[in-house]
């Protein structure tokens, strides 16, 4: 089995496939706390491992995606003591399978660099894509017709937004995230429900139309929506988007593969 991590700045989310087939068995997440060692990271995943039935001898490599570098060494310590072999951590040096047409491509984060990976490897070559990732951060991602990542735009996430209205404002309330019934607002709740999800549905509704028309796409682009905080936004979007909850650890997969 090949053992995925990735390091999100909310959280570590972790997958185990089989590394012939490329079937995704079992997934887990873990909080990204800065504070805790290596130590405590290797208990936490010997006993998800242990509650899922998993014998560690069975895990035969190791991939990490990190966007938390005081992160980035403890899971690979504890990948390594779990599978027995130093990890493949995504940066320089490490074949991605497509190239990386941006100013600097070592500024390129490791999570949107596997989920290229991962439309690619899922849905092939040929094709243009658009990923939209929403996570602390949502960003939206081009991919050309020939597998090469053109550029992407970063924005605050949802839950960034949420809490921003609740934490900087005297009497607005801290509300869960959920898609609302109708734009306007009767009460407090609803109409920050409401500006967020459909105000961030807008958004990225209308930053695909222009990522279209600056790709020069005749038919359209096959747009891809990952992370966890899509369910509440993605309904209320007019845009066609195939939801995939584990795109980054897809990604990270077929990365693997490509250098193994």
């Amino acid at each position: 089995m090949l053992l995925a991590i990735d390091i999100g700045n909310s959280s570590i989310s972790t997958g185990l496939f089989c590394l012939e087939s490329g079937e995704l068995k079992y997934t887990f997440k873990l909080s990204s706390d800065r504070e805790r060692t290596a130590d405590e990271y290797f208990a936490q995943f010997g006993s998800m491992l242990y509650m899922s039935d998993i014998n560690k001898n069975d895990i035969k490599g190791a991939v990490i995606s990190s966007v938390v570098p005081t992160l980035t060494h403890k899971l690979e310590d504890c990948a390594h003591r779990l599978c027995g072999q130093k990890p493949k951590t995504v940066g320089p040096g490490l074949k991605t399978g497509f190239a990386i047409k941006i100013d600097n491509p070592s500024e390129l984060g490791s999570d949107l660099v596997a989920n290229t990976a991962g439309v690619l490897g899922l849905g092939g070559k040929g094709r243009a894509y658009i990923i939209v990732d929403m996570g602390t951060a949502t960003t939206i991602s081009a991919v050309s017709e020939s597998g090469e990542y053109l550029g992407n735009c970063i924005m605050p996430g949802v839950r960034v937004s949420l809490d921003a209205l609740h934490t900087e404002t005297a009497q607005l309330p801290e509300v869960t995230l959920s898609t609302p019934k109708r734009v306007i607002g009767k009460n407090s709740g609803d109409s920050v429900r409401s500006g967020v999800v459909f105000g961030n549905a807008i958004m990225i509704d209308g930053l695909i139309d222009e990522f279209e028309k600056e790709m020069k796409l005749k038919g359209g682009a096959t747009v891809y929506a990952t992370g966890g905080l899509c369910e509440g936004v993605i309904p209320a979007c007019r845009h066609e988007m195939v939801y995939q909850p584990h795109l980054t650890l897809y990604g990270l997969y077929f990365i693997y593969k490509n250098n193994a």
